[in-house]
């Protein structure tokens, strides 16, 4: 036996099977990472690693019976002893084991450590869940509208309870009509628990069927099938939440309750017209689709919600937003209509909005979010500070915010409250997984304090995570001009940047930066009068061409427009906080922030070539 053993180690066959572990391991962390980016089926993993662990045995006995010579691989028993290069071969394996172990170490180190710098928190606690969308099995298919909404009711439901970690719709509906398995669904989203469920309506009746998963293991917590009327629409979504609250031991009491379903609403057709008012909504702020659903068109129906509804707070936030937009980017195609909208109808029909929806809002968060939009919005911002601490306080508590915060990072940005900010990025980071607007938020706050490098780690990962996404790109392109890289940012201008739609501005901000100043005047001309699109962007081209004529007469005709100081806001606190003109061309703007004790100091400035 003791020869056995010092021939096994003669002829390398303990190295080899280190080795091979290692490597082993090393190739299937690297098969499972690629898996599940591409979204693998787990039969390839199963069989991959079937494939690892069967060439274990191959590789000892391999090393026992054959010999590496310098003539070829050759029978060990051919090779004579005082003739074998083993130890030589066992070094070369020696080095092969470091090495392997150094990658494992690596990849270890960067798995649970790396990650970390910019990942959100993702522990998964008992009291999580995720609605699901549920599947409309209409005959005609044609209920999806309501299927979501109901859904949305009963998740939006649920958020208001502080005790619950409640996904966001964003990340829920990445789901929507597909076959992935409940235990994934729940991996990805760092939750404990998921619901599904479907509706069937038929005229004005419904037939709703829900029930509560415990993901690790398939287990039904809680099931129900709903045989009722339309009219008892709010009946079942109050039912459906209160189970699964009391499902996963959470106490209602009569003031949780009616925090719960503070829907605003007890009107049927109020709130189905909402919700189809809602889905134009989404569909406009796509953008992306050739026959574009416009803010008009989804206003149709949010009016006819409000009609319906006098009291109904929602779909006042839903409509304001055409006015927001045709007053900061002019004719848009997203606002619908624009001959019959000029400015002062806009401005009054947008201050009108976000005064009911103030006066009507269903809990206090929504109240505050809709206040501090209005006084964004208004003439004077000598109560932003006040209502900034007022949101600091709801955020702090704990409390359910809505899922549309709308301006409220860019006005944390602007009145410099970073660590506010940051704490909302990372609560919607963790809320909404899916979704890359949380990490673009952690990175506009880290851009407004001059952390370039962490914001750029921030930008990496999510872009690692989401994909090439235009909104990150614009940041990365940002970090690059802040950090004095010009060639970088040009680079990444010319590396597929996609200049159509919001990003239309960067195309004569690029000609700058080349120095092609023909070319970035003609464009920027061109931009001006077409009198559409977000004029503010012409800043940066302006700017980079180091024309202070220009940048002076844009920055003027912005800062008396109807929400000049608003827009000028804004796009200091999305590009990075950095005064590139001078205030004094830009009176209300200056006044503006002496009202909200803002210090003009405090922001960056970078003089222009």
């Amino acid at each position: 036996m003791p020869n056995f053993i010092t021939e096994m180690k003669r002829r390398n066959v303990f190295r080899v099977g280190v080795a091979y572990t290692v490597v082993a391991w090393v190739i299937a962390q690297a098969l499972d990472l690629v898996a599940d980016n591409f979204a693998a089926p787990d039969w390839v993993m199963k069989v991959s690693l079937a494939v690892l662990v069967a060439g274990l045995p191959v590789a000892l006995i391999f090393a026992w019976a054959f010999e590496l010579t310098p003539d070829g691989v050759k029978k060990t028993e051919d090779v004579p002893v005082t003739e074998s290069i083993t130890p030589r071969t066992g070094r070369r394996i020696n080095y092969v084991i470091t090495t392997a172990l150094v990658l494992a170490l690596a990849f270890i180190a960067w798995d649970k450590l790396g990650q970390n710098e910019t990942a959100a928190d993702v522990a998964v606690v008992d009291k999580s869940v995720a609605v699901l969308p549920f599947a409309d099995l209409s005959e005609l298919q044609d209920q999806e509208w309501f299927t979501d909404g109901l859904t949305e009711e009963i998740l939006n439901s649920l958020a208001r309870l502080p005790e619950l970690q409640v996904t966001a719709r964003t990340s829920s509906f990445e789901f929507k009509n597909t076959n992935t398995d409940i235990g994934d669904i729940a991996d990805k989203l760092g939750v404990a628990h998921v619901v599904e469920g479907s509706v069937r309506r038929i005229g004005d009746k419904l037939r709703v069927t829900v029930q509560l998963i415990r993901a690790h293991d398939g287990f039904h917590l809680w099931s129900e099938t709903y045989d009722r009327s339309t009219a008892d629409l709010f009946d079942v979504q109050r039912d459906v939440a209160e189970n699964i609250a009391a499902s996963l031991d959470i106490i209602l009491d009569e003031n949780v309750r009616n925090r719960m379903f503070s829907t605003g609403t007890r009107n049927v057709a109020a709130f189905e017209a909402y919700l189809k008012g809602r889905k134009l909504f989404m569909q406009a702020h796509a953008r992306g689709t050739s026959a574009l659903v416009t803010l008009a068109d989804a206003n149709v129906f949010l009016e006819q919600a409000m009609q319906l509804d006098p009291g109904f707070a929602q779909p006042a936030i839903l409509h304001a937003d055409r006015y927001a937009h045709r007053l900061l980017e002019n004719g848009s195609l997203i606002v619908g209509d624009i001959g019959t909208l000029d400015a002062d109808s806009a401005y009054e029909l947008l201050m009108r909005d976000l005064e009911f929806a103030t006066d009507n809002a269903p809990d206090a968060a929504s109240r505050i979010v809709a206040e501090i939009n209005r006084e964004f919005f208004a003439p004077h911002w000598h109560r932003l500070p006040k209502l900034v601490n007022q949101f600091r306080e709801i955020v702090d508590s704990g409390a359910a915010l809505p899922e549309s915060l709308v301006w409220i990072q860019e006005i944390l940005q602007v009145t410099q409250e970073f660590e506010l900010g940051e704490k909302l990025a990372k609560r919607r980071q963790q809320s909404d997984p899916l979704n890359y607007s949380g990490w673009q938020d952690e990175a506009d706050v880290n851009i407004n304090q001059a952390d370039y490098e962490r914001a750029d780690a921030i930008l990496k990962y999510a872009r690692s995570t989401f994909g090439d996404i235009p909104a990150l790109d614009e940041r990365s392109i940002l970090i690059a001009l802040l950090s004095g890289n010009k060639e970088t940012a040009i680079a990444l201008l010319q590396d597929d940047f996609d200049f159509s739609g919001d990003f239309n501005y960067y195309e004569p901000f690029l000609a700058a930066l080349q120095g092609d100043r023909t070319t970035a005047v003609q464009m920027a001309d061109r931009f001006e009068d077409e009198s559409s699109g977000y004029a503010a962007g012409l800043i940066l081209t302006y700017h980079a061409l180091g024309d202070a004529e220009r940048m002076r007469s844009l920055v003027a005709r912005l800062d008396a427009s109807t929400v000049g100081p608003t827009l000028l806001a804004i796009d200091l606190a999305i590009t990075g906080g950095v005064l590139r003109f001078d205030l004094d061309d830009a009176p209300n703007l200056k006044k503006r922030l002496a009202e909200a004790q803002i210090d003009p100091a405090s922001f960056k400035t970078i003089a222009a070539p």
